[in-house]
Protein backbone atom coordinates (compact mmCIF):
# COMPACT_ATOMS: atom_id res chain seq x y z
CA UNK A 1 0.00 0.00 0.00
CA UNK A 2 1.19 3.64 -1.26
CA UNK A 3 1.60 5.96 1.74
CA UNK A 4 1.07 9.73 1.30
CA UNK A 5 3.82 12.16 2.74
CA UNK A 6 2.19 13.92 5.90
CA UNK A 7 1.03 16.94 5.71
CA UNK A 8 3.09 20.34 6.83
CA UNK A 9 2.86 20.77 10.34
CA UNK A 10 0.05 23.98 11.08
CA UNK A 11 1.46 27.19 12.10
CA UNK A 12 0.85 30.46 13.40
CA UNK A 13 1.93 33.78 11.70
CA UNK A 14 4.16 35.82 14.10
CA UNK A 15 1.48 38.62 14.20
CA UNK A 16 -1.10 36.09 14.79
CA UNK A 17 1.04 34.60 18.23
CA UNK A 18 1.19 38.10 19.31
CA UNK A 19 -2.30 39.01 19.03
CA UNK A 20 -2.88 35.74 20.89
CA UNK A 21 -0.89 37.06 23.28
CA UNK A 22 -1.72 40.62 23.68
CA UNK A 23 -5.76 38.87 24.35
CA UNK A 24 -4.56 36.32 26.69
CA UNK A 25 -2.76 39.16 28.94
CA UNK A 26 -5.66 41.35 28.51
CA UNK A 27 -8.37 38.66 29.69
CA UNK A 28 -6.07 37.94 32.82
CA UNK A 29 -5.79 42.12 33.52
CA UNK A 30 -9.50 42.18 33.45
CA UNK A 31 -10.19 39.10 35.88
CA UNK A 32 -7.39 40.28 38.26
CA UNK A 33 -8.43 44.29 38.33
CA UNK A 34 -12.07 42.65 38.74
CA UNK A 35 -11.10 40.27 41.50
CA UNK A 36 -8.93 42.66 43.34
CA UNK A 37 -11.92 45.44 43.23
CA UNK A 38 -13.96 43.52 44.23
CA UNK A 39 -11.90 42.69 47.22
CA UNK A 40 -10.99 45.97 48.42
CA UNK A 41 -14.53 47.16 48.46
CA UNK A 42 -15.13 44.22 50.86
CA UNK A 43 -12.12 45.47 52.67
CA UNK A 44 -13.32 48.99 53.41
CA UNK A 45 -16.71 47.99 54.22
CA UNK A 46 -15.33 45.37 56.74
CA UNK A 47 -13.04 47.73 58.64
CA UNK A 48 -15.94 50.40 59.00
CA UNK A 49 -18.00 48.02 60.67
CA UNK A 50 -15.26 47.04 62.58
CA UNK A 51 -14.73 43.05 61.61
CA UNK A 52 -11.88 43.32 59.45
CA UNK A 53 -10.83 39.55 61.48
CA UNK A 54 -13.87 38.22 59.65
CA UNK A 55 -12.69 39.54 56.73
CA UNK A 56 -9.26 38.53 56.39
CA UNK A 57 -10.73 34.95 57.69
CA UNK A 58 -12.41 34.38 54.19
CA UNK A 59 -9.61 35.70 52.41
CA UNK A 60 -7.19 33.20 53.93
CA UNK A 61 -9.89 30.46 53.46
CA UNK A 62 -9.81 31.36 49.81
CA UNK A 63 -6.55 30.87 49.49
CA UNK A 64 -5.92 28.15 50.92
CA UNK A 65 -9.22 26.50 49.22
CA UNK A 66 -7.34 27.83 45.92
CA UNK A 67 -3.90 26.76 46.68
CA UNK A 68 -5.21 22.72 47.51
CA UNK A 69 -8.16 22.99 44.67
CA UNK A 70 -5.10 24.04 41.91
CA UNK A 71 -2.40 21.85 43.50
CA UNK A 72 -4.35 18.94 43.40
CA UNK A 73 -6.28 19.23 39.90
CA UNK A 74 -2.56 20.41 38.34
CA UNK A 75 -0.42 17.61 39.79
CA UNK A 76 -3.23 14.87 38.70
CA UNK A 77 -3.94 16.21 35.29
CA UNK A 78 0.20 16.95 34.74
CA UNK A 79 1.09 12.81 36.25
CA UNK A 80 -2.01 11.48 33.51
CA UNK A 81 -0.22 13.82 30.52
CA UNK A 82 2.99 11.97 31.63
CA UNK A 83 2.06 8.72 31.83
CA UNK A 84 -0.18 9.00 28.50
CA UNK A 85 3.35 10.10 27.26
CA UNK A 86 5.64 7.89 28.38
CA UNK A 87 3.57 4.68 27.68
CA UNK A 88 3.05 5.57 24.15
CA UNK A 89 3.83 2.83 22.10
CA UNK A 90 6.89 2.86 20.49
CA UNK A 91 6.59 1.74 17.28
CA UNK A 92 2.87 2.58 15.22
CA UNK A 93 0.95 0.69 12.74
CA UNK A 94 1.11 2.77 9.03
CA UNK A 95 -2.09 4.02 8.29
CA UNK A 96 -3.73 7.13 6.51
CA UNK A 97 -5.23 7.56 10.54
CA UNK A 98 -1.42 7.83 11.63
CA UNK A 99 0.31 9.69 8.76
CA UNK A 100 -2.35 12.21 9.65
CA UNK A 101 -1.70 12.63 13.18
CA UNK A 102 1.93 12.76 12.37
CA UNK A 103 2.14 16.78 11.16
CA UNK A 104 0.77 16.80 14.78
CA UNK A 105 3.30 14.69 16.72
CA UNK A 106 6.27 15.99 15.11
CA UNK A 107 4.43 20.03 16.17
CA UNK A 108 3.96 18.94 19.71
CA UNK A 109 7.17 16.58 20.37
CA UNK A 110 9.24 19.30 20.90
CA UNK A 111 7.47 21.44 22.98
CA UNK A 112 5.59 18.15 24.90
CA UNK A 113 7.12 19.34 28.46
CA UNK A 114 5.50 22.97 28.00
CA UNK A 115 2.08 21.54 26.62
CA UNK A 116 1.94 19.35 29.73
CA UNK A 117 2.92 22.12 32.20
CA UNK A 118 0.62 24.66 30.27
CA UNK A 119 -2.43 22.35 30.12
CA UNK A 120 -1.88 21.66 33.93
CA UNK A 121 -1.46 24.90 34.54
CA UNK A 122 -4.51 26.41 33.25
CA UNK A 123 -6.71 23.75 34.36
CA UNK A 124 -5.25 24.29 38.48
CA UNK A 125 -6.17 28.32 37.91
CA UNK A 126 -9.61 27.54 36.87
CA UNK A 127 -9.62 25.03 39.83
CA UNK A 128 -8.15 26.82 42.04
CA UNK A 129 -10.68 30.05 41.15
CA UNK A 130 -14.00 27.87 41.62
CA UNK A 131 -12.81 26.24 44.65
CA UNK A 132 -12.11 29.25 46.25
CA UNK A 133 -16.21 30.17 45.77
CA UNK A 134 -16.90 27.65 48.45
CA UNK A 135 -15.10 29.04 51.37
CA UNK A 136 -18.40 29.09 53.35
CA UNK A 137 -18.90 25.69 52.86
CA UNK A 138 -15.09 24.58 54.19
CA UNK A 139 -15.86 26.90 57.43
CA UNK A 140 -19.08 25.66 58.20
CA UNK A 141 -17.55 22.02 57.96
CA UNK A 142 -14.19 22.69 59.88
CA UNK A 143 -16.77 24.49 62.76
CA UNK A 144 -19.54 23.02 62.63
CA UNK A 145 -21.56 21.94 65.97
CA UNK A 146 -23.95 19.30 67.22
CA UNK A 147 -27.33 20.45 67.05
CA UNK A 148 -28.30 18.02 69.29
CA UNK A 149 -31.41 16.89 67.46
CA UNK A 150 -31.72 13.87 64.95
CA UNK A 151 -33.80 13.60 61.60
CA UNK A 152 -36.74 11.29 61.52
CA UNK A 153 -35.22 9.14 58.41
CA UNK A 154 -31.37 8.58 59.28
CA UNK A 155 -31.27 9.41 62.70
CA UNK A 156 -28.09 11.37 61.95
CA UNK A 157 -27.64 14.76 63.80
CA UNK A 158 -28.98 17.65 61.89
CA UNK A 159 -25.25 19.12 61.55
CA UNK A 160 -24.80 16.38 59.00
CA UNK A 161 -27.60 17.95 56.54
CA UNK A 162 -26.40 21.09 57.65
CA UNK A 163 -22.40 21.31 57.72
CA UNK A 164 -20.92 17.79 56.71
CA UNK A 165 -23.05 17.24 53.36
CA UNK A 166 -22.62 20.42 50.95
CA UNK A 167 -18.72 19.62 52.07
CA UNK A 168 -18.64 15.98 50.61
CA UNK A 169 -20.87 16.96 47.97
CA UNK A 170 -18.34 20.19 47.54
CA UNK A 171 -15.56 17.43 47.23
CA UNK A 172 -17.17 14.84 45.60
CA UNK A 173 -18.18 16.76 42.76
CA UNK A 174 -14.48 18.81 42.63
CA UNK A 175 -13.22 14.64 42.61
CA UNK A 176 -15.60 14.22 39.20
CA UNK A 177 -13.72 16.95 37.53
CA UNK A 178 -10.27 15.98 38.35
CA UNK A 179 -11.03 12.10 36.41
CA UNK A 180 -13.17 13.42 34.44
CA UNK A 181 -10.18 15.87 33.02
CA UNK A 182 -7.60 13.67 33.63
CA UNK A 183 -9.50 11.01 31.34
CA UNK A 184 -9.77 13.60 28.32
CA UNK A 185 -6.24 14.50 28.39
CA UNK A 186 -4.77 11.19 28.57
CA UNK A 187 -7.41 9.45 26.03
CA UNK A 188 -6.49 12.83 23.97
CA UNK A 189 -2.39 12.22 24.56
CA UNK A 190 -2.91 8.15 23.73
CA UNK A 191 -4.45 9.07 20.43
CA UNK A 192 -2.44 11.55 19.56
CA UNK A 193 0.86 9.15 20.32
CA UNK A 194 -0.88 6.04 18.80
CA UNK A 195 -1.94 4.37 21.70
CA UNK A 196 -5.56 4.89 20.59
CA UNK A 197 -6.01 3.96 17.01
CA UNK A 198 -9.79 3.90 16.21
CA UNK A 199 -9.44 3.75 11.84
CA UNK A 200 -6.45 1.74 12.13
CA UNK A 201 -7.10 -1.77 11.19
CA UNK A 202 -6.33 -4.31 13.88
CA UNK A 203 -5.71 -3.62 17.30
CA UNK A 204 -7.50 -0.48 18.65
CA UNK A 205 -5.93 -0.01 22.39
CA UNK A 206 -2.07 -0.42 23.13
CA UNK A 207 -1.56 -2.22 26.35
CA UNK A 208 -0.97 1.00 28.06
CA UNK A 209 -3.76 2.92 27.07
CA UNK A 210 -5.92 0.29 27.61
CA UNK A 211 -4.92 -0.13 31.44
CA UNK A 212 -4.60 3.62 31.84
CA UNK A 213 -8.01 4.50 30.39
CA UNK A 214 -9.70 1.43 32.76
CA UNK A 215 -8.47 2.65 36.18
CA UNK A 216 -9.68 6.40 35.45
CA UNK A 217 -13.09 4.74 34.22
CA UNK A 218 -13.29 2.67 37.24
CA UNK A 219 -12.48 5.83 39.62
CA UNK A 220 -14.92 7.98 37.37
CA UNK A 221 -17.21 4.56 38.24
CA UNK A 222 -16.70 4.34 41.73
CA UNK A 223 -17.12 7.86 42.76
CA UNK A 224 -20.39 7.19 40.90
CA UNK A 225 -20.97 4.74 43.68
CA UNK A 226 -20.06 7.21 45.96
CA UNK A 227 -22.67 9.71 44.51
CA UNK A 228 -25.37 7.03 45.15
CA UNK A 229 -24.87 7.10 48.80
CA UNK A 230 -24.73 10.54 49.47
CA UNK A 231 -27.83 10.65 47.48
CA UNK A 232 -29.51 9.19 49.73
CA UNK A 233 -29.07 11.40 52.04
CA UNK A 234 -29.93 14.47 49.98
CA UNK A 235 -33.48 12.73 49.79
CA UNK A 236 -34.06 15.36 53.20
CA UNK A 237 -33.98 18.09 50.71
CA UNK A 238 -36.63 16.54 48.56
CA UNK A 239 -39.45 18.92 47.15
CA UNK A 240 -41.59 15.35 45.42
CA UNK A 241 -43.91 16.52 48.61
CA UNK A 242 -46.58 19.09 47.66
CA UNK A 243 -46.95 20.92 50.92
CA UNK A 244 -43.71 20.24 52.63
CA UNK A 245 -40.27 19.91 51.88
CA UNK A 246 -38.69 16.76 52.98
CA UNK A 247 -38.42 13.42 51.95
CA UNK A 248 -41.79 11.40 50.96
CA UNK A 249 -43.10 8.65 50.97
CA UNK A 250 -41.95 8.05 47.21
CA UNK A 251 -38.20 9.04 47.84
CA UNK A 252 -38.28 6.89 51.21
CA UNK A 253 -40.69 3.85 49.52
CA UNK A 254 -38.88 3.60 45.92
CA UNK A 255 -35.58 5.92 45.45
CA UNK A 256 -34.08 5.57 48.38
CA UNK A 257 -34.02 1.66 48.32
CA UNK A 258 -33.39 2.22 44.34
CA UNK A 259 -30.06 5.01 45.34
CA UNK A 260 -28.73 1.50 47.43
CA UNK A 261 -29.30 -0.54 44.47
CA UNK A 262 -27.69 1.58 42.30
CA UNK A 263 -24.76 2.37 44.33
CA UNK A 264 -24.19 -1.65 44.30
CA UNK A 265 -24.64 -1.86 40.35
CA UNK A 266 -21.94 0.96 40.29
CA UNK A 267 -19.09 -0.66 42.81
CA UNK A 268 -20.35 -3.64 40.73
CA UNK A 269 -19.63 -1.41 36.97
CA UNK A 270 -16.44 -0.25 38.85
CA UNK A 271 -15.16 -3.38 39.19
CA UNK A 272 -15.71 -4.66 35.90
CA UNK A 273 -13.79 -1.32 34.07
CA UNK A 274 -10.73 -2.35 36.65
CA UNK A 275 -11.09 -6.44 35.40
CA UNK A 276 -10.45 -4.88 31.81
CA UNK A 277 -6.89 -4.28 32.65
CA UNK A 278 -6.49 -8.18 32.60
CA UNK A 279 -9.56 -9.13 30.63
CA UNK A 280 -8.01 -7.51 27.43
CA UNK A 281 -11.04 -6.34 25.54
CA UNK A 282 -13.93 -3.33 26.46
CA UNK A 283 -16.88 -6.33 25.87
CA UNK A 284 -16.84 -6.45 30.26
CA UNK A 285 -16.96 -3.04 31.05
CA UNK A 286 -19.17 -1.81 28.10
CA UNK A 287 -21.69 -4.47 29.22
CA UNK A 288 -21.48 -3.34 32.75
CA UNK A 289 -21.94 0.44 31.91
CA UNK A 290 -25.18 -0.17 29.87
CA UNK A 291 -26.25 -2.23 32.98
CA UNK A 292 -26.04 0.89 35.32
CA UNK A 293 -27.82 2.90 32.33
CA UNK A 294 -30.80 0.56 32.68
CA UNK A 295 -30.86 0.39 36.11
CA UNK A 296 -30.71 4.32 36.71
CA UNK A 297 -33.49 4.46 34.64
CA UNK A 298 -35.60 1.73 35.42
CA UNK A 299 -35.82 2.00 39.49
CA UNK A 300 -33.75 5.17 39.60
CA UNK A 301 -36.41 7.22 37.09
CA UNK A 302 -39.43 5.20 36.10
CA UNK A 303 -40.30 3.23 39.33
CA UNK A 304 -40.22 6.15 41.63
CA UNK A 305 -42.53 7.79 38.71
CA UNK A 306 -45.03 4.95 38.49
CA UNK A 307 -45.37 5.18 42.05
CA UNK A 308 -45.69 8.70 42.58
CA UNK A 309 -48.52 8.53 40.06
CA UNK A 310 -50.53 5.46 40.66
CA UNK A 311 -49.43 4.49 44.28
CA UNK A 312 -49.27 8.06 45.93
CA UNK A 313 -51.34 10.76 44.67
CA UNK A 314 -54.47 8.75 44.41
CA UNK A 315 -54.36 9.25 48.09
CA UNK A 316 -51.96 11.01 49.07
CA UNK A 317 -53.43 12.68 51.72
CA UNK A 318 -53.19 8.92 53.45
CA UNK A 319 -49.64 8.42 51.88
CA UNK A 320 -48.12 11.49 52.97
CA UNK A 321 -49.26 12.08 56.55
CA UNK A 322 -46.28 10.52 58.40
CA UNK A 323 -44.22 12.71 56.08
CA UNK A 324 -45.89 15.49 56.81
CA UNK A 325 -46.17 15.22 60.24
CA UNK A 326 -42.27 14.93 60.46
CA UNK A 327 -41.95 17.94 58.52
CA UNK A 328 -44.21 19.86 61.13
CA UNK A 329 -42.32 18.29 64.18
CA UNK A 330 -39.33 19.64 62.37
CA UNK A 331 -40.44 23.09 61.61
CA UNK A 332 -41.45 22.98 65.75
CA UNK A 333 -38.50 22.12 66.61
CA UNK A 334 -36.32 24.64 64.26
CA UNK A 335 -38.20 27.61 65.47
CA UNK A 336 -38.56 26.54 69.22
CA UNK A 337 -42.25 26.30 69.26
Amino acid sequence: MTMRSPLPVPTLSRRAKVVLAAVGVLIVLFMVVGTLTGVYVDFLWFEETGFTDVFWTEIQTRALLFALAAIAMGAIVALNLYLAYRFKPAFRPMSLEQQNLERYRRSVEPRRKLAIIGTSVVLALFAGFTAQGSWQTWLLWRNGQQFGTTDAQFGRDIAFFAFDYPFYRFLLGFAFAIVLLSLIAAAGTHYLFGGIRLQTPGQKLSVAARVHLSVLLGIFVLLKAIAYYLDRFGLVYSDRGEVFTGASYTDVNALLPAKTILMFVAVICAVAMLANILVKNFVLPAVALVLLMLTSLVIGVAFPAIMQQFFVQPSANQREADFIERAIEATREAYGI
